[in-house]
């Protein structure tokens, strides 16, 4: 038949109504197909699942096992989630994981339930049992570390002194952290190194606290005082401990189940370090990085990126307008409540950027179409915020599509959150505080009525905005459930008051703020944040269903399994706890070397600049706390 007469012949059927059958698509066979538990997706058209197909680290099928159960072929792996639930890997909404790694390799100082110190005797004791047990660190890096002491916490309700540092050594220079990680303590020979006498000036943007009637410091460094500070003890740490750092605190984050992790706050240095241990394969899981807006303009400009190398990118810009509300850094419209410590009557905080670099920083990334993430806690810093956002629209009428983001938010304004909503800023909140700091904020920091108000998701909800809710990592361990625990119940720790009940959220909610909502607001949400086919597999897999559990209950619950692209980058040991697992510490050994911890001159390549930012990243992740 000559094709004239075959077309003539089809023309036909088709007239006569006869199906020509196209050849049917192969259907492709899944690598491994998960079922047995509850599987909640975060996809409102269908919330939960009975089963979920993988092949090439995407997801192929999402639905009832029997129809999921046809991809199965010879080769397929069937994995019964035994009665647990399976979720989306949790995408980090804020922490800084360079810092984090620090945390993990640090002595431990945080209250209980992550911690032991309860008063200024168990943590000198913690000290000496960590330098104990880490004498060959010790003895090569010159300096004893510790992290997430609060004074809010502690029986004394202060600071330790340099002298009761001294009590724990008088020869080794000793950094302990503020688990804000705005502040820091340090005893004698920590000063002396720094440099800081009765004869030093405060820095700008900084306190060097003094003993009481004198000009000689106490031991106590807040804001630039800590960071400027800080390199000089830690002098020691080289690129290669940087990258011990960033890989360390990685593994942290998929412990809680993040198949992406945050660094909220870097600096050229500090990404350029991430993205060497991203080349040398040092990351499991995806790693996002926002720089500092006010210290790499070009550097942000010209390595920013949409989609991931080595699972490395950065995503953005940073921009940190002020301080700590739990330790009175914030910077407020009116005066703190009752502040602990040595505060002018009136003291409201103080800003940590001035109204010309903040104005000057959010322009510029409208400017050049970018993404810029604000580090804004106080009233009056969110004023501020608002103002340079309502100006840049002004003059770049056009640019849309940024999705900027409102990093933490504690002490907002109901008028606040409509402005925010009318730019398109989106919050991220920090509900975590209701557990951790609670009774301080509403005792201490805002008052009994305010204090109710602080992260509050349900003025957001009201509005029909989203939002987004991380841990600050390492202000306190990145540890999800307490994250998804906290979003619920806002349940302080000490009293077990309940701050601000009409903040509380139902648990979908909760989880939706940490898995498709981060994954929106870091223009993910087409990749990550639900389980639906063509999304990549990124998975946790907890102990229990939270939707079926007591509220109370919830932060018992484990992430017994991390997976990313359907390969299992973490699993929980039955015999451990995967929020205080022993962390190997003779990684940290390899970070140290060169300087004898005395620090060099401020050029002395990445160690002092990328460890005076990540101080300042400290504080990044001491941003929000």
């Amino acid at each position: 038949m000559n094709t004239q007469n075959h077309v003539l012949a089809i023309t036909l059927m088709l007239a006569a109504g006869t199906a020509i059958a196209a050849p049917a698509p192969a259907r492709q066979t899944a690598d491994s197909i998960w079922s047995g538990g509850a599987i909640l997706t975060m996809n409102d058209k269908a919330m939960r699942a009975e089963a979920v197909a993988v092949a090439n680290g995407k997801i192929i099928a999402v639905g009832s096992r029997k129809e999921v159960m046809k991809l199965k072929g010879p080769g397929t792996q069937l994995v019964d989630l035994a009665g647990q639930t399976l979720v989306p890997g949790f995408v980090d909404a804020h922490g800084h994981v360079m810092v984090g790694g620090l945390q993990a390799l640090a002595a431990n100082l945080l209250a209980p339930p992550d911690g032991r110190v309860l008063d200024i005797a168990s943590l000198q004791q913690t000290l000496r049992d960590w330098a104990k047990a880490n004498a060959a660190v010790v003895d090569k890096a010159k300096v004893i570390i510790g992290f997430g002491y609060d004074p809010s916490q502690l029986k004394e309700q202060r600071h330790p002194t340099r002298e009761e540092l001294d009590a724990v050594s008088a020869d080794v220079p000793i950094l302990l952290v503020h688990q804000s990680s705005h502040l820091a303590a340090v005893n004698s020979a920590a000063l002396k190194i720094m440099g800081y006498d009765a004869s030093t000036k405060n820095p700008a943007g900084g306190v060097i606290q003094r003993k009481p009637g004198s000009t000689e410091p106490n031991g106590t460094l807040e804001e630039t005082a800590f960071f400027l500070g800080a390199p000089k003890l830690l002098g020691g740490v080289g690129q290669d401990g940087l990258k011990v750092f960033a890989r360390e605190g990685a593994k942290l984050w998929a412990r809680f189940g993040y198949t992406t992790a945050d660094e909220g706050r870097a600096t050229p240095q500090t990404a350029e370090v991430l993205k060497q241990v991203a080349a040398e394969g040092g990351f499991a899981n995806d790693v996002i990085a926002y720089p500092d807006v006010l210290l790499g303009r070009e550097y942000i400009k010209t390595n920013q990126r949409a989609t991931f190398t080595n699972r490395f990118r950065i995503a953005g810009a940073k921009l940190t307008i002020d301080g700590s509300p739990q330790g009175f850094t914030a910077w407020r419209d009116q005066p703190y409540y009752k502040p602990v410590g040595d505060y002018p009557v009136g003291y409201s905080g103080y800003p940590a950027a001035t109204a010309e670099e903040v104005m000057s920083a959010i322009q510029w990334a409208y400017e050049n179409k970018l993404q810029i993430i604000t580090h804004s806690n106080g009233e009056r810093a969110s004023d501020l915020l608002i103002a340079a956002h309502q100006a840049a629209q002004a003059r770049f009428p056009k640019v849309k599509g940024t999705r900027p983001v409102l990093i933490h938010g504690q002490f907002l304004r109901e008028d606040q959150l409509d402005r925010f909503k009318a730019l398109g800023v989106i919050p991220s909140l920090f509900p975590m505080h209701t557990f951790y700091w609670g009774d301080w904020h509403l005792d201490h920091t805002v008052g009994p009525q305010a204090g109710l108000n602080i992260s509050p998701t349900g003025w957001v909800r009201k509005r029909g905005m989203i939002f987004s809710s991380h841990h600050d990592a390492p202000v306190a361990f990145p540890d999800s459930m307490r994250v998804l625990d906290a979003t619920v119940t806002r349940r302080a720790r000490g009293s077990g008051r309940i701050v601000g009940p009409e903040h509380r959220v139902d648990v979908i909610t909760a989880l939706k703020a940490m898995t498709i909502w981060p994954a929106y607001h870091h223009f993910e949400e087409k990749t990550k944040g639900s389980l639906e086919p063509g999304k990549l597999a990124d998975f946790a897999i907890l102990s229990k269903d939270p939707t079926a559990v007591a509220p109370d209950a919830i932060a018992e619950i484990k992430v017994t399994e991390t997976v990313k692209e359907g390969k299992t980058i973490f699993k929980l040991d039955p015999a451990t706890r995967a929020d205080n697992a022993r962390v190997d510490i003779t990684p940290l050994l390899a970070a140290f070397g060169g300087h004898g911890g005395q620090g060099g001159e401020p050029g002395d390549t990445c160690a002092h600049d990328a460890m005076f930012r990540m101080t300042a990243v400290m504080a990044g992740s001491a941003e929000g706390r």
